[in-house]
This record gives structure tokens, sequence and C-alpha cells, in this order.
């Protein structure tokens, strides 16, 4: 039931910002399942950077005015908010940097003004913060980016600088996720999912790198899970060797001792009695390699196959060596 090995993850397309993925076949209700716990966790566990604070030179708070710019404080602070900032991820998570901005008019104020610095990247430098109206206009201004998951509000008991503003801080890089789940055919069988997983960022992360973090981070939380321990790096080399023999095994049972695929052998050369053919093609069971996959209870719920049938099929597959 659960063959990992004939799943597969295809990118459809894929830009600076939006990628379309697929991930099949499944078994039939695991689309939605994995297309929603990978969608909630792209939002909740894709980290980010976003601008925390600002300090504008001759500003004193949110609702002054800045002379000689067409926008108020206010409207500049929304539209700093907006800045897409990339940070390495060598930066821990308390870590912060600051920017800054000394610009002059006439002119935009845009955010490719935002000063350089290392490890730290203006994704939308055409942005425009404001407008300054003529040459005696400046805007000076320190930023402070830190990285971070998620949404964060202002903590409004912190204790800051005089002129310094705190932002809500949008971490997130990820814009939408929306997924469809589809029917997938394995042979004959229509009885699988296909999930199309389409994922819009804001540029400063890889959508397939961000899909593929937030599997990585679902697997950890189900291993400690599953045994109650954490998950280390040292898993990471068991999990590989273990499905690496997998694997090998799973290569091995798709011939039969004669050397022939599986595929290629259908249940009228299984000297199956007529009915029970029948039966087993109405289920979407067509080749042996089909047979070979599902298990004993996978047989039971097989309309119109009694115990004797699945007798017969479960030492024909034995014969084969492709039951235990």
């Amino acid at each position: 039931m659960y063959n990992l090995k004939k799943i597969n993850f295809n990118v459809i397309k894929k830009d600076a910002t939006t990628g379309v993925f697929e991930i099949s076949p499944l078994v039939k209700g695991f689309g939605y399942t994995i297309g929603s716990g990978i969608r909630r966790t792209l939002f909740s566990a894709t980290r980010g950077a976003a601008i925390v604070s600002v300090s504008i030179d001759g500003v004193s708070h949110e609702f002054s005015t800045i002379e000689g710019a067409t926008d108020d404080v206010l409207q500049i602070l929304l539209k700093l908010k907006k800045v897409i900032v990339k940070m390495s991820p060598e930066f821990e998570l308390d870590d912060t940097v600051e920017l800054k901005i000394d610009a002059k008019g006439p002119g935009d104020v845009t955010a490719g003004d935002i000063s350089n610095d290392a490890g730290v990247e203006i994704i939308n430098k055409d942005f425009v913060i404001t407008s300054l109206n003529t040459a005696k206009d400046t805007f000076k201004a320190t930023l402070t980016v830190k990285p971070g998951y998620g949404y964060e509000q202002v903590d409004e008991d912190a204790d800051v600088a005089m002129g310094t503003i705190l932002l809500d801080a949008n971490y997130t890089p990820i814009v939408n996720v929306s997924y469809d789940v589809d029917v997938a055919r394995v042979g004959r069988d229509d009885n699988f999912d296909k999930l199309i997983l389409t994922v819009e960022t804001d540029g400063s992360v890889d959508s397939e790198e961000a899909v593929r973090n937030s599997a990585k981070v679902l697997k950890e939380f189900f291993y400690k899970v599953e045994t109650g321990e954490d998950y280390t790096e040292e898993q990471d080399a068991i999990l590989a060797e273990s499905t690496e023999s997998q694997e090998v095994a799973q290569e091995a049972s798709t011939t039969t001792q004669s050397g022939i695929a599986l595929d290629e052998i259908s249940l009228e050369e299984l000297r199956l009695p007529t009915r029970t053919v029948n039966a087993l093609k109405k289920a979407g069971i067509s080749t042996l390699a089909d047979l070979a996959d599902r298990s004993e209870d996978d047989l039971l719920r097989v309309r119109n196959l009694g115990e004797k049938s699945i007798r017969e099929i479960i030492a024909l597959l034995e014969k084969e060596g492709l039951k235990k």
C-alpha cells in the first residue's frame, strides 16, 4: 500500500518567484493530507527576514512629517514593511544588522538606496519608499533587520531609544500556497492521488527549496512523535541507508525468478481461475506487478474474491518469491 519508491516529486515549472510541483502517485486521501501539511508548514516554518525597527533623522514618532518628502512618516513606515530582505542562513535568529539610507533629492528614494551589508540582500531594489522634492531635501534613516519565522507583532513594552520606531515583522517569504488533488493512474488502477502544489514566494527564497525544507520539518516532527526522540543528522544517514536497502530489495522484486518484468505479465498468464481474474481486473489489478503490490488485507477487500482464491494467489506469489 505504501510503496514509497513509486512516489515521484516533479517540478512542473519554476521561475524566480513561483513554482508548480507534482507529487504522485499517492495512496487515496494522502493528496489532501500531504498538501495541507506542506501548505501550513510553508507559511509557519519558512525562514525569512524583515525590517523590525526604523530610526529617521529628525523624526521622533510615527505621526511626524519630513520636510520635502511626498509621504508622511506613517506612509513611509508602511512602505518599509514591504521592502524584501534576504539574510544569509549563517545569521542566528537573535542576530540583527543595521542598514543605512542616505538619499538626496530631487527624485525617488528606493529600496536600492539601502546600504549593502555582508550576508544581507535587498530583493526589490526598485521599490519606491518616498520621493524628495528638491535638491536640498534629504532622507536619512537607520533600519534594523533580523531573521525570523511567521509574523511578529511589536512588543509595546519594549525599551527602545528615543526616535526608534518598532515595526510589526512579516518574516515569511511565502506569499501564497495552493494545491489541487487529481486522480493518478498506476497501470490500470486509478485509485491514487496526484497532488499539484503551487508556491508563490517574494523572491528571497527558492520555491522548490522551501517545499523540500517544509517536508524536512514535518519529518522531524513525526520522528519525535514516532520515537519520542529528537531528530538528528545521524538519523538522516540511518534513514538513507535504510531507504537504499529497501530500494535494493524492491528492485529485486520487480522481476520473477525467471527474470521477466512483473508489469509485463498479465493476469491471464498466471493460470488463475477466470472468475478470480475477472474479480481482480474489476478492482484495477491487471498484471503480476499490480498483484504483488497488494497485501492480503487489500485482497480481502476485492469484491467476489473468496478465501480459496486468495490462498491460491498468495501461493502463486510465494512460488515466485514475491511474498514471504
